[in-house]
């Protein structure tokens, strides 16, 4: 009997305790806000206002990215929808930034190695018009970079380093779905000069894949190679 009484007595312990708990959270629930308002004051207490997405504005606002950057060597950008001009001039305000302010000297874009060569010539030495380059490059999956917003960013840089021979940024396209074939050449003439043994074993394997049509071709006949 007294073993009984004391499980029971557990029981309806835990049944307290299991009651005050929902009790509780009933009211913690009943306390808090909606979720749109909780968002709202989130972003109140953490969020920094940013006075403007032009270029050319003051870039005080900025320097709590300063902080967070802290000495990061690598800072990633990205934007929820491509071709929006909010987003790209901001880029372009928040690179300005990073290069002025950060001594960052490289900008890197999810593009061909070859369009980034190109424009790299550009934004180095003025060589080439950017916006045939662009008009050139940026096709099909590409095609969201070529625009006005870019084309100043593009400009930017070239003023920059125009300004600042001796430390100058760099353009970089870091994406491998296509790579023009000027660069299959370049790795050709150096192996004909300085390893002219292995010529015809590069040849060979690069008969396959280097490109000989634009790049927005050459990614329709890729993909579709695999239907």
């Amino acid at each position: 009997m007294a073993r009984n009484r004391c499980v029971l007595t557990l029981l309806l312990l835990l049944l307290l305790l299991l009651l005050l708990l929902l009790c509780t959270l009933g009211l913690v629930a009943a306390t808090l806000p909606p979720p749109e308002e909780r968002a709202r004051q989130g972003a109140a207490r953490h969020a920094h206002a940013l006075r403007t997405t032009d270029p050319a504005g003051d870039l005080a606002d900025l320097r709590p990215l300063g902080r967070m950057v802290g000495d990061a060597k690598v800072v990633g950008l990205g934007e929820a929808t491509h071709s929006s001009h909010e987003f790209f001039t901001m880029k372009h305000r928040m690179l300005r930034y990073l290069v002025e302010e950060k001594g960052f000297r490289a900008f890197a874009l999810e593009t061909a190695w070859s369009t980034g060569l190109r424009l790299d010539a550009y934004v180095r030495t003025g060589d080439g018009d950017p916006r045939r380059i662009m008009r050139e490059e940026f096709q099909d999956t590409y095609a969201w970079w070529n625009t006005k917003e870019y084309l100043a960013l593009v400009e930017w840089i070239r003023e920059w380093n125009n300004g600042h021979p001796r430390d100058q940024v760099r353009f970089l396209g870091d994406d491998f779905a296509y790579a023009g074939p000027e660069l299959y050449d370049r790795v050709l003439r150096y192996a004909a000069l300085h390893q002219p043994r292995l010529l015809p074993r590069l040849a060979e394997l690069y008969r396959g894949l280097r490109p000989t049509t634009s790049s927005g071709t050459y990614m329709k006949e890729y993909l579709t190679s695999f239907m």
